[in-house]
């Protein structure tokens, strides 16, 4: 009986659920371990306040996007309902490809009917009937799984006006930005457009579309029941609560849902604790670079990251201990960079490769601070623009 409860535990943790799970229900907006419910209860809730009262939970909630920019979810909804073109869209960003993070699979495998059925909530609350899904290439199995909540769903929420289109995304990290993925979605070449103006106004096919990240869209449900001062209060430095995927030098690498604004080291304590001594970790994907073992105490949320000259980013926290050389990992970075550098804009285009040659010279020749002083130089310059 020890042995299968200490499994059960392992599995809770690998999957992103520690502790009591009956306890924890009222604490989590997405509970990725609960039971699906495709009743389509929450639309049926929020079709019965309306669209003025629906839009007010999802302010009061204070919900912001998920995806990395950490925009208020209830601008982007107030900016396309009020659009005068009738022609309106919804469209799930699912093209997860930030290294470090893993988030988005796990919502679609485990929750998928959080997901169909925020889609359904956003299109009522905005007045658009058409719902595109673009899911990264490789989410074959989280395909399938979204492909029956959206038969099952439709089903029994009667929502058959609601039109659901699945696209599979070709492997491209630049189509996770919302304006290449449009492209990507009308059949273009992935490349970004030019902002303004906004997708809000101008998106999918010319018309006002509404973009979220799967964790955004799957936190709506959860809001319509409780409502959003719940959803608030789930957070500690910041509203609601948060998927953080953690991998690297831990005990247990998984996705857990914290309240937004835990540090590192109540993210490691979840995931069974560090493997060694922690010497850097990166707090949100590999866009928002390492910051040192000084900042474990740091809320890891948009505010206090953004001020430390870091981003939560998409939450793909990797953990390094002091076995790690912390120029090959830099190395690795600028590798993936460069490689998945679209090559529309000369700073990206040319920075990445000139700094990704930059660290690899001082690396093999070993040279000094004069290296680093231009490699600062260039990635100055490429966030000038």
């Amino acid at each position: 009986m020890a042995a299968k409860n200490a499994d059960d535990a392992a599995e809770r943790r690998w999957n992103g659920h520690v502790g009591v799970t009956a306890q924890e229900l009222g604490s989590q907006a997405l509970y990725l371990l609960g039971p699906q419910d495709l009743s389509g209860a929450a639309l049926a809730k929020a079709e019965a306040l309306g669209s003025d009262a629906l839009i007010a939970q999802i302010e009061a909630s204070g919900l912001q996007g998920r995806g990395g920019a950490g925009f208020p979810a209830h601008i982007k909804w107030k900016a396309v309902r009020g659009e005068q073109d009738p022609t309106r869209y919804v469209v799930l960003n699912a093209d997860e490809g930030e290294p470090g993070t893993f988030k988005d699979r796990e919502v679609l495998l485990r929750r998928p009917d959080l997901v169909v059925e925020g889609l359904a909530i956003a299109a009522r609350a905005i007045g658009a009937r058409e719902i595109y899904l673009y899911l990264r290439g490789e989410f074959e199995l989280p395909w399938l799984r979204v492909e029956q909540a959206i038969t099952q769903f439709q089903t029994n929420a009667g929502c058959h006006d609601l039109h659901f289109h699945l696209h599979a995304g070709h492997g491209a990290y630049i189509c996770g930005e919302e304006t290449a993925l449009l492209e990507a979605l009308e059949g273009k070449r992935g490349m970004p457009r030019l902002k303004p103006p906004f997708p809000t106004q101008v998106g999918l096919w010319g018309k006002p579309t509404l973009i979220h990240n799967v964790e955004t869209i799957a936190c709506i449900p959860s809001i319509v029941h409780r409502g959003g001062e719940w959803f608030r209060g789930l957070g500690r430095t910041e509203a609601g609560s948060k998927l953080y995927c953690i991998s690297g030098h831990v005990v247990q690498p998984g996705t857990y849902e914290l309240p937004l604004g835990v540090c590192l080291d109540e993210l490691v304590e979840a995931a069974g604790g560090y493997v060694g001594e922690l010497k850097a970790f990166s707090p949100g994907g590999a866009s928002s670079g390492f910051l040192p073992a000084d900042q474990r105490k740091l809320p890891l949320d948009y505010g206090h990251l953004a001020k430390a000259g870091s981003m939560l980013g998409s939450a793909g926290v990797v953990v390094l201990n002091q076995s790690v050389d912390m120029r090959t990992a830099a190395l690795e970075q600028l590798r993936f960079f460069a490689d998945e550098s679209c090559g529309q804009c000369a700073p990206c285009r040319i920075g990445t490769r000139f700094l990704k040659e930059a660290v690899e010279r001082r690396i093999q020749q070993s040279l000094g601070s004069e290296a680093l002083e231009q490699v600062a130089e260039a990635a100055w310059q490429m966030n000038e623009g």
